[in-house]
């Protein structure tokens, strides 16, 4: 009886695992997307600002940001990487001033 028991439990998780392992990716995967925006600098001498990559992502989207990188790239020396959750839940991966 025992042997049936443990038998039974096994093939029970065995179908509890197979059933998260297929449902779960498609449920709980939070939506990533990479995003771009332009931004020239107004005084040529000056790099861009963090205040001024703050002000243009957020008139661009709305939501949380979470962090700000500079990452100047060698044609781009004032790339910022803006990353944020939008109100929808999206995570946002905003890259501004890395291409033209």
């Amino acid at each position: 009886m025992d042997f049936k028991r443990s038998m039974f439990a096994a093939l029970c998780s065995v179908m509890v695992v197979v059933t998260a392992n297929t449902i779960l990716p498609s449920i709980a995967v939070a939506a990533d997307s990479e995003k771009k925006i332009s931004l020239k600098r107004t005084n040529p001498n000056e790099p861009i600002g963090r205040d001024a990559v703050l002000s243009k992502v957020k008139a661009t989207y709305k939501g949380r940001i979470l962090s700000v990188q500079e990452k100047p790239l060698p044609d781009y020396p004032d790339c910022h990487i803006v990353r944020m959750l939008s109100l929808e839940g999206e995570y946002l991966t905003i890259k501004v001033a890395c291409s033209d």
